[in-house]
């Protein structure tokens, strides 16, 4: 008795194909998710700093820091944050800034987005993405003339340290004793990107940053979404 040798039918094909293709979504899907977890978490520990700048400012009555490092070492390039507070003797003397605590780092391939004019320092942009597509941050201080960029050279220090302004491998923030900050209306974003190989940030993804505004009274408002941002910002 002979046996007929039975293929499949093309309804059969269909329903594997439509298998295979569910599980590769849902395979990306986890990658997304994975992906906007690190950003988002990354979020929530700058904005953590943030608060911890402002209260750190009324409860020591001094001015604070929050840094965000950008110098040459690329372990750490755009993903260290520290705050530093200015330490004071008798009769209010200056002595010089110490850490609140060691600070942090955030995910690989999660990095702040350094301002326009030092995007293209630090930042590329992949295929088909636009330059007006990925949000910069800002400082906001014309009004107020808090320097963006300081230099300190051991962090994080229990000691004070020397901090000079207007040059060297930090961004800053910074808060007054009353608690207000001196960039109201900035912009902090970050963003996901790959590192090549000369330590540049590749965006691939702009629509998978996060960020936040900071009020004068040294509250961060984050932003609900892309679109969000794209309303404010623009």
């Amino acid at each position: 008795m002979s046996r007929k040798k039975k293929g499949f039918t093309l309804i059969e094909m269909l329903v594997v194909i439509a298998i295979i293709s569910v599980l590769s979504m849902g395979i990306s899907m986890l990658n997304m998710k994975d992906s906007s977890h690190s950003a988002y978490s990354a979020q929530q520990s700058l904005i953590t700093a943030f608060y911890e700048a402002r209260v750190t400012a009324m409860q020591k009555q001094t001015d604070v820091r929050v840094m965000i490092y950008k110098g040459s070492d690329l372990t750490r390039r755009l993903r260290q944050v520290g705050v530093v507070y200015r330490a004071k003797g008798r009769d209010d003397m200056d002595l010089g800034w110490v850490a609140i605590n060691d600070g942090f780092i955030m995910p690989q391939n999660v990095f702040f987005v350094p301002p326009e004019k030092d995007f293209d320092k630090y930042v590329k942009l992949g295929k088909d993405v636009e330059n007006g597509e990925v949000f910069k941050s800002t400082f906001n201080n014309g009004y107020t003339g808090a320097y963006e960029i300081v230099n300190i050279e051991n962090f994080p220090s229990r000691h004070p340290e020397a901090l000079t302004e207007g040059g060297g491998d930090w961004y800053s923030y910074m808060f007054t004793s009353d608690g207000l900050s001196q960039n109201p209306g900035a912009h902090v974003m970050l963003a996901m990107g790959r590192p090549d190989a000369g330590g540049m940030y590749v965006i691939d993804n702009p629509f998978a940053q996060v960020g936040f505004v900071i009020r004068r009274i040294g509250h961060t408002i984050p932003f609900s979404g892309y679109d969000e941002m794209e309303e404010s910002i623009k």
